[in-house]
C-alpha cells in the first residue's frame, strides 16, 4: 500500500508507504495536498479511535469498550475523513487507516503535531510489497444496523473475516443472518453472538488468537510464503509487555512461521519477539514486547518436513552430494539462528535417506573459519564436542512426550556423540551413557569451503516400530559453526538460544 502523508507542522512533510493490500494515502488538514472540494467530499467522516467503559455495554472498569472504525474498513469504506480528532488521538488514527488500507483525511488537534509526526514516519520505516488480507469467515451483510455491531463485536475478537454478498464455499464458516446457526434475534446480544461465530469456528481454526489483552485489534496479510500481523493497540497506554502498565500480549498464528522482523511504535530499540514456537498443530506462538499503539511482525513461512527417500540397499558412508545415493535426495536448509536471524552466507543444506534398518542424513556445511578441536579422536565419543565444529540432529518418536528424544553429532573430522534426552526426567535421562550403534564420517573441502558430515543411525535406536513409508518422526537439525562469534544455524528456529526446544521441532517423513 502506498500512503502520501503530510504532517501537520511548520513544513510539510510528504511521504509514500506501504502497509496492507491496497494503494493507500493520509493527508493531514492545512497541508498543501490535502483533497478539497468535489474530491473532499468523497472521504466519508468516521469517528476518533477511542476507548471506554461503558456500564450498559460492557463491565465497567474491567472490560473496555472500542471505538475501532476497523469493521467499517472492512465493510467497504476505502476513503475516510477523520473530520476532528481530540488531543491524543492523532497518531492512533493514523495507525488505524494504514493497517486497513484506506485513504484518511485526519484533522488532529494542533498539539498533536509532533506525536503524529512520529508515527508517520514509523509508517514510513514498515513499507513492503502489498499483500492481500486473511481470513477464514465469510459474513454475508444485510446492510441492517444489526450487521453493524456483528462486524464491529467480530473485529474486537479478533475473529478474522472478509464481508461477502453471498455464501462462499471456500471459507471455514459463513455467517449469515437468518441461517440455521445464526436466528435473526441472536444479535439482540452481540457479544453472545460473537462467542456464538467463536464456537462453530472452533480455536483451532481461529487464524490469530491474543492472550493478555482486550484492547487490541489483529490484522493479518499474506500469500502462503510471507504474512504481516499488525497489532492495533486502543487501550491506556497502549502497550503490551508493560506498556501502560498492561500485561505483556502472547499472540498465537495458524500456520508454521519464523519471525523475521518486529517493529513497535514506541518500544525500545533492542525489543525482539520472546519465546517464539511452533508447539504443534500448524501454529506458530510468540510474545511481543512493550510499544505503543500499532505493533508489525513480518513472517515468513517455514518449511514443517524434511523428507526421507528410501534406498533399496544400504550402502558405505560417502559424504559427496554428488554421489548416487545423495544426488536425488530431499532436502531443506538452515539459514538462520535459533532466534530466526538471518545468517550471512550461504545455508547449511541437509538431505535424507533410509532403508529397512537405517537412517541417513547427509550435512553440506559451508564455512569461512572452521573451529576444530586438536587432537581428534574419532574411534571413540568425544565429550562436549558441541564447543567445536558440528553439526546435530535431535530425533524423537513419541509424540505424547516429546521431551524425550535423541541427539546425534557430527563433526568435519568424524568425530561423533550421541545422547539419550529427557527434559521432562533430566535425572532419569542416559545422556552419553547411551549408545545407539550409529557411525558418522566426515570430510572437509578445503579449496571450496565447505565440510560434509554423514550420518547412518539405526532405527531400532530412535523408534521401537519398524520403518516403513508414511512414518513421521520428530526431528531438529541444527549445526554450529565458526569461533567467537560463533553461528547457531537451526533449520527450525527455537526462539531461544538453545536448540532444545522440543516444540521448534519439525518432522520427518519417510517415503
Amino acid at each position: 500500500m502506498r500512503i502520501r502523508a503530510a504532517v501537520l507542522a511548520c513544513t510539510a512533510v510528504v511521504m509514500i508507504l506501504a502497509a496492507a493490500d491496497r494503494p493507500s494515502r493520509i493527508y493531514v488538514t492545512g497541508a498543501p495536498e490535502t483533497p478539497s472540494g468535489a474530491e473532499a467530499a468523497a472521504f466519508q467522516q468516521v469517528p476518533a479511535p477511542a476507548i471506554g467503559f461503558r456500564a450498559n455495554e460492557a463491565q465497567a472498569t474491567t472490560a473496555p469498550w472500542i471505538d475501532s472504525n476497523a469493521w467499517r474498513f472492512q465493510r467497504g469504506i476505502q476513503k475516510a475523513n477523520y473530520a476532528k480528532l481530540p488531543a491524543g488521538s492523532a497518531a492512533l488514527a493514523a495507525a488505524e487507516a494504514f493497517t486497513y488500507g484506506v485513504d484518511a483525511i485526519l484533522n488532529p488537534d494542533p498539539a498533536d503535531a509532533q506525536e503524529l509526526g512520529k508515527m508517520l514516519r514509523f509508517l514510513k520505516a514498515l513499507e513492503q510489497p502489498p499483500l492481500p488480507a486473511m481470513s477464514n469467515i465469510a459474513v454475508v451483510d444485510d446492510h441492517s444496523a444489526a450487521m453493524d455491531e456483528v462486524l464491529n463485536m467480530l473485529t474486537r475478537r479478533n475473529l478474522l473475516y472478509r464481508v461477502v454478498s453471498a455464501p462462499d464455499r471456500k471459507a471455514d464458516l459463513t455467517v449469515q443472518l437468518g441461517a440455521k446457526d445464526f436466528p435473526r434475534d441472536s444479535v439482540q446480544n452481540p457479544s453472545d453472538f460473537a462467542a456464538r461465530v467463536r464456537a462453530r469456528l472452533g480455536d483451532d481454526r481461529r487464524l490469530v488468537r491474543l492472550y493478555g489483552t482486550s484492547t487490541t485489534i489483529a490484522r493479518l496479510t499474506g500469500d502462503g510464503k510471507h504474512a504481516r500481523l499488525f497489532l492495533l493497540t486502543y487501550g491506556r497506554g497502549r502497550g503490551g509487555g508493560g506498556g501502560g502498565g498492561q500485561q505483556s500480549i502472547r499472540i498465537r498464528v495458524l500456520g508454521t512461521y519464523q519471525p523475521v522482523r518486529f517493529a513497535g511504535y514506541g518500544a525500545a530499540e533492542s525489543a525482539k519477539l520472546v519465546d517464539v514456537e511452533n508447539p504443534g498443530n500448524n501454529s506458530t506462538e510468540f510474545s511481543v514486547p512493550a510499544f505503543n499503539t500499532l505493533a508489525v511482525v513480518d513472517l515468513d513461512a517455514v518449511s514443517t518436513v524434511i523428507e526421507s527417500t528410501r534406498s533399496a540397499r544400504d550402502f558405505d558412508l560417502n559424504p559427496d552430494p554428488q554421489s548416487p545415493e545423495w544426488t536425488h535426495a530431499p532436502r531443506v536448509v538452515a539459514e538462520r539462528d535459533y532466534l530466526a536471524q538471518p545468517i550471512a552466507g550461504a545455508p547449511t543444506e541437509i538431505r535424507s535417506r533410509w532403508t529397512k534398518q537405517y537412517l541417513y542424513l547427509l550435512y553440506i556445511c559451508p564455512y569461512d573459519t572452521l573451529n576444530l578441536k586438536p587432537d581428534p579422536k574419532p574411534a571413540e565419543e568425544t565429550p562436549r564436542l558441541w564447543n567445536w565444529e558440528v553439526a546435530e540432529a535431535f530425533i524423537g518418536s513419541d509424540y505424547e512426550h516429546i521431551g524425550r528424544y535423541k541427539e546425534f553429532q557430527v563433526s568435519p573430522q568424524s568425530e561423533w556423540v550421541d545422547l539419550d534426552i529427557d527434559r521432562d526426567n533430566q535425572a532419569g535421562q542416559e545422556g552419553m551413557k547411551w549408545n545407539s550403534g550409529y557411525t558418522v564420517k566426515g570430510r572437509i573441502d578445503a579449496q571450496a569451503k565447505i565440510w560434509y558430515g554423514e550420518m547412518r543411525i539405526p532405527f531400532k535406536a530412535i523408534d521401537p516400530r519398524p520403518p516403513q513409508e508414511g512414518r513421521e518422526l520428530r526431528i531438529g537439525l541444527y549445526r554450529i559453526a565458526g569461533v567467537e562469534p560463533k553461528k547457531y544455524y537451526a533449520w527450525r528456529p527455537t526462539g531461544q538460544t538453545s536448540f532444545h526446544v522440543p516444540q521448534a521441532f519439525g518432522t520427518l517423513r519417510l517415503r
